[in-house]
């Protein structure tokens, strides 16, 4: 008959008082784990040793999971984003250079979410929304309380990007043309 310690599970002699691993005081046999049969006794250190691992484990598992939750969410902002319509090439301040029918001299701002800011003198103002309708770019105006139908044209990039060339929708040739 083989016995255990019930603190530490090391193996003791009947004749022990106290543990030779971790010194505990022995003080009735009652307190002994003792293994009789040939099948394997688990003693309670080895099963909180077995909880430790498992609550390891689980925790690994909740970490992946959240790892792939989020993972998940930038992608679907990232398609949100595109499926909305933006492109990335827009995004930012550019200087009306000439065209448009205008002779405003200041910025336009395309932002990320879509709102249309125009500046001048360090003044920015929202007039509107934009986005990309296939290969034309849309521009929704709203001012002062009025909102204007939705005007889509086609526009070409030039200059490495640096330069945009929004084209007149009617054929005009009043184009805008816009360098960042």
């Amino acid at each position: 008959m083989v016995k255990y310690c019930p603190n530490c599970g090391f193996e003791i002699k009947s004749e022990d008082k106290f543990c030779l691993n971790c010194g505990i005081k022995i003080e009735s046999k009652s307190q002994v784990i003792t293994q009789t049969s040939t099948e394997e006794t688990v003693h309670p250190s080895q099963l909180i040793y077995q909880q430790l691992q498992q609550k390891k484990l689980n925790m690994k598992l909740i970490m992946v999971i959240i790892a792939i939750i989020i993972i998940i969410v930038f992608i679907a902002t990232v398609f949100f984003v595109l499926l909305r319509g933006y492109d990335s090439r827009f995004i930012g301040t550019w200087t009306i250079q000439s065209g448009g029918g205008s002779t405003f001299t200041g910025t336009i701002i395309f932002e990320s979410n879509g709102d249309l800011k125009t500046g001048y003198q360090g003044i920015q103002i929202t007039v509107g929304k934009w986005s990309i309708d296939g290969s034309r770019v849309c521009l929704e105006y709203s001012l002062m309380g009025s909102t204007y139908p939705k005007i889509c044209s086609s526009y070409s990039f030039s200059n490495g990007g640096n330069s945009l060339t929004i084209y007149d929708p009617t054929g005009g040739g009043n184009n805008l043309i816009l360098i960042k």
